[in-house]
């Protein structure tokens, strides 16, 4: 999988990973610091993947895009947070959107922490619960050798 837009520039810090996460009650894996470091976010490609929904159907979807670390408008995952963090349940990271508005969501504290799954909005109910979340990968390295496939 390679990045072939940007959203930024800017490459986050020790010293940044340190702010955000104590911004997010939460540990990012060392996996997903390594790519944004040095990627920072952006359009992947290849960028499809599948999941079993919890129906138990074999489901694919794509990666618009990855949400970065910086402080610009666009794709910024502090905000990503801020949007989501009442509608997706509780420990969970927005990390990259489809073309439709789901999200892949990373695990960032408690159990199953560093799994990848994808949240389904259009299953979304008023209380954030896993109903409309199904898992994608075992961890963000995972994840990414399955869009590379």
């Amino acid at each position: 999988m390679t990045i072939t837009e940007h959203i930024s520039n800017e490459r986050p810090s020790d010293s940044v990973f340190a702010v955000f996460e104590g911004f997010i009650h939460g540990v990012l894996p060392d996996d997903y610091k390594v790519f944004l470091k040095g990627e920072n976010g952006g359009r992947p490609k290849p960028n499809r993947f599948t999941f079993v929904s919890k129906l138990g159907k074999t489901e694919d979807s794509t990666v618009q895009y990855f949400f970065a670390l910086y402080d610009g408008r666009v794709g910024n995952l502090k905000r990503a947070f801020e949007n989501y963090k009442s509608r997706i349940p509780f420990g969970c990271l927005p990390i990259a959107t489809d073309p439709f508005g789901n999200l892949i969501i990373l695990k960032i504290v408690g159990q199953n922490k560093g799994r990848i799954s994808f949240w389904d909005h259009e299953e979304e109910s008023d209380i954030p619960t896993a109903a409309n979340v199904s898992l994608i990968a075992n961890s963000f390295s995972e994840f990414i050798e399955q869009l590379a496939q």
